[in-house]
C-alpha cells in the first residue's frame, strides 16, 4: 500500500465519522427530553418575537464565527417548528461550505445554487417530507460566486414564491463576521436569529457580529446561547445589560455540549 492509498483511507474513514457524528446531533426519537424541550422553548420565544403575517416567516439562522453551531441549530428549529403541524422549509444559503445535506443525509448535487443560476426549476430542487411538515432545499452545487447570486433579484424572487408556500422559512447561512452573504439574505427575512457558543465566543466577535446585522436594519428575534453549564445558566456568558436586554440571549438555557478538535467547523455540538 503506498502513501497516497493509505491517507486517502484515512480521509474517507475520519468522513464518514464525521457524518455519523453530524446526523446524531440532529433531533430524533432518541434525543433527550430536555433537548426536546429545550428547542420546544425556543420555538416558543421566536413565535412571540415575530410579528402576525398571512406570508410565511423567513428566519436567518447566523453566526459570530465558524464552528458555534448554527447549522445544526437551523436544523432542530426546523424540525420543532414542523413538529406543531406548521409547513416549513429550510434553506442552506450557506454556499461556501454547506453542512444540511450532510446532516440530513440528503443529496446537495441540486439545490438553491442550481435554482439561481437557471439549471433547475425550484420545485424539483426541493426535497418533500424529510421530515414529516419538513422540506428541505439544499445549497446545491459550489458557485464560484455565491455573493453575487444571492444579491441578484431572482433570489429575492425565490424568496417572495417560498413566502407563498410554506408557514415558515428557516435560512442556514454562513458566519456574518465571515463573508457577505448572510447580510445579503437578511434582507429577505422577518429576522435573525445569532446563534454564539459560551467560553468559546469572545465580546469582540460578538459586538462585530451585532453591528453588522445592525447594519442590515433586520430585527434581532433572540441570541441562541449554546455550551451553557449549569453554573451559569441563570445569567449565561453575557453578564451585561448590554447584551442580556438589548439582544434578549439566553433561548440556550439548559443545553449542554461536549465537544473535540476537529478540522470540521460544526463539530462541535453534540448533545450529551
Amino acid at each position: 500500500m503506498n502513501l497516497r492509498t493509505a491517507v486517502n483511507m484515512v480521509v474517507r474513514k475520519h468522513k464518514k465519522t464525521v457524518d455519523i457524528d453530524a446526523t446524531n446531533r440532529v433531533l430524533n426519537d432518541k434525543s433527550s427530553f430536555d433537548t426536546v424541550e429545550t428547542y420546544k422553548a425556543i420555538r416558543t420565544n421566536i413565535m412571540f418575537s415575530m410579528p402576525k403575517t398571512e406570508k410565511g416567516k423567513v428566519i436567518v439562522i447566523t453566526s459570530a464565527a465558524p464552528g458555534e453551531g448554527k447549522t445544526t441549530t437551523s436544523i432542530n428549529l426546523a424540525i420543532t417548528f414542523a413538529q406543531m403541524g406548521a409547513k416549513v422549509l429550510l434553506v442552506d444559503c450557506d454556499l461556501r461550505k454547506s453542512r444540511v445535506h450532510r446532516y440530513l443525509e440528503l443529496d446537495r448535487k441540486n439545490g438553491i445554487s442550481n435554482v439561481l443560476c437557471g439549471f433547475s426549476v425550484l420545485d424539483k430542487a426541493i426535497q418533500k417530507n424529510v421530515r414529516e411538515n419538513l422540506d428541505v432545499l439544499p445549497a446545491g452545487e459550489i458557485p464560484p460566486n455565491p455573493a453575487e447570486l444571492l444579491v441578484a433579484d431572482v433570489f429575492g424572487n425565490v424568496i417572495s414564491e417560498l413566502e407563498e408556500k410554506y408557514d415558515y422559512i428557516f435560512i442556514d447561512t454562513p458566519p456574518i463576521t465571515v463573508v457577505t452573504d448572510a447580510a445579503i439574505v437578511m434582507k429577505h427575512s422577518m429576522g435573525v436569529i445569532p446563534v454564539v457558543r459560551h467560553n468559546v465566543t469572545t465580546f469582540d466577535m460578538l459586538d462585530d457580529a451585532m453591528e453588522n446585522i445592525k447594519n442590515t436594519g433586520v430585527n434581532v428575534l433572540g441570541v441562541i446561547m449554546l455550551g451553557m453549564d449549569e453554573k451559569n445558566k441563570k445569567y449565561g456568558y453575557y453578564k451585561t445589560k448590554k447584551y442580556g436586554y438589548k439582544y434578549g440571549y439566553g433561548y440556550g438555557y439548559g443545553y449542554k455540549y461536549e465537544y473535540k478538535d476537529d478540522e470540521e467547523n460544526d463539530n462541535r455540538d453534540k448533545v450529551k
